[in-house]
């Protein structure tokens, strides 16, 4: 069964680009008119959940940039046209006016092991010149920013450049130059040659650790002040946050810290959860199983990530049985078990994903509020065969008393995960379902995807 998670690859970067799969086009591509308007130097945080799509919308953002930039070879051609012709279709071509932008894509967290953010940030930028631009043409950039990384390191780039270019430009470079003015100069050269502004994209900040990142935004304040430079900082500023504490003390003011580097804060836009089900072949809206999957992803608040595993390990789990034409056949001897693969298989599923401490509670019998969290969002109309026949969730009738859907969701709890069996006591009764000591073990099989209906063939 193949992954359902949106990775950010050049394929999915496009196809999810053609099909809008996920409502998030015209959001793009309001970004971007923010991103061709600044004129000054500007810093703009994303702020997202982890696993909400932050770095599939920057990389989707850059692609789109790089395409209305000539000077960026390594677009395919008639790939830039279809994206220039689709941005079009948002707004007419000379309304857009985009101005060439060079976009550089920098990863804090995979690069926080480096000794200094300003040496791995300007690498990281010539890196991204050599893959896009054609340096041998016109080497300034490269000269001035070796003299950079030999200025901060003391070390002989030689040989990496080298391998890049496949020739050796030391002897063109002034190792004594004062560093604040080569960066200048190195993002003035690339912008002279390659576009009017530099954007600078910086992802996963906030899983860096805290005395790299407190360090990359303090340089990049300090050496990249520039009125031709944006900076898109994705992050999730609450965790970005504890990430500054975890520096500077618990006591210290993160917010006011982390809005002196910020001009704009931006909240990551919401995906359209419906259009992404499509994609994944998956409808909310007619098997009873999959519309309690839809009451799980609602309850926890699961980011696009999470829905995406959370889906993958639902439909691996209990497919078959819950979506097959003989389905009522198959739970005429045991319709505890029916209600159990309908309804507790996909909660439990979910909190595996939301909250391995909260699932451990659970199974144990210790806490309830995960099911009436979920069983609440579905309603009282999924559960009338939970009743007696002399209960209600209405106004009771003669001989008839009325209950919450809260306590009948207790019962059903304690039946299954706090009571325990006697000998000589085969099963409990619930409304129309009979549940039995045996009714736990089932669910572990199922959720431990070590039950007959485990299927990792389904699409």
């Amino acid at each position: 069964m193949k992954s359902y998670e949106l990775k950010p690859t050049p394929e999915n970067l496009l196809n999810t680009f053609w099909e809008d799969t996920i409502s998030r086009n015209n959001d793009v591509f309001r970004f971007i008119d923010i991103l061709n308007t600044i004129e000054d130097c500007c810093s703009i945080a994303l702020d997202g959940n982890w696993g909400c799509g932050k770095t599939f919308f920057v990389k989707q953002t850059k692609m789109i940039m790089d395409a209305h930039n000539k000077c960026v070879t390594s677009v395919d051609e008639t790939v830039r046209q279809e994206i220039i012709q689709k941005h079009s279709e948002y707004r007419p071509l000379e309304e857009l006016k985009m101005q060439p932008q060079i976009c550089v894509y920098y990863d804090a967290w995979e690069n926080d092991n480096d000794e200094d953010p300003i040496l791995s940030l300007v690498y990281c930028i010539m890196q991204s010149m050599d893959v896009d631009y054609s340096l041998k043409e016109s080497p300034n950039c490269l000269q001035v920013g070796l003299s950079i990384l030999e200025l901060i390191s003391g070390k002989n780039f030689g040989q990496i450049i080298e391998k890049l270019r496949g020739e050796d430009p030391l002897s063109m470079l002034k190792k004594e130059k004062d560093l604040h003015r080569e960066i200048s100069k190195f993002l003035d050269s690339i912008m002279c040659e390659r576009g009017n502004r530099l954007v600078i994209f910086v992802d996963e900040l906030d899983r860096c650790k805290p005395e790299y990142a407190v360090k990359l935004l303090e340089r990049v304040k300090h050496y990249f002040e520039n009125d031709h430079i944006s900076f898109v900082f994705s992050t999730n500023m609450k965790q970005l946050q504890h990430t500054i504490r975890r520096y500077y003390g618990d006591k210290f003011d993160a917010y006011k810290y982390l809005d002196r580097f910020f001009d704009f804060c931006i909240p990551m836009p919401k995906a359209d959860y419906s259009k992404f089900y499509t994609s994944m072949n998956f409808n909310d809206s007619y098997y009873t199983y999959d519309i309690v999957c839809d009451a799980v992803i609602k309850a926890y608040h699961f980011e696009l990530r999470e829905v995406a595993k959370f889906l993958r390990w639902a439909k691996t789990a209990a497919y078959k049985p819950t979506h097959s034409d003989e389905y009522n056949v198959t739970f005429l001897s045991n319709r505890g078990f029916e209600f159990c693969l309908l309804y507790f298989i996909p909660v439990m599923l979910g909190m595996r994903i939301y909250d391995a401490d909260v699932y451990e509670e659970f199974v144990h019998g210790r806490n309830d509020k995960p099911l009436l969290e979920v069983f609440e969002v579905l309603g009282e109309d999924f559960f009338y065969e939970l009743l007696n026949n002399d209960e209600t969730y209405g106004i009771p009738r003669e001989n008839q008393k009325q209950v919450s859907l809260v306590a009948k969701i207790k019962e059903l709890y304690n039946v299954i995960f706090v009571k325990q069996y006697m000998r000589d006591e085969h099963y409990t009764r619930i409304g129309g379902y009979a549940f039995t000591k045996d009714t736990k073990e089932f669910l572990f099989q199922v959720v431990g995807l070590r039950s007959k209906y485990t299927d990792l063939g389904v699409d």
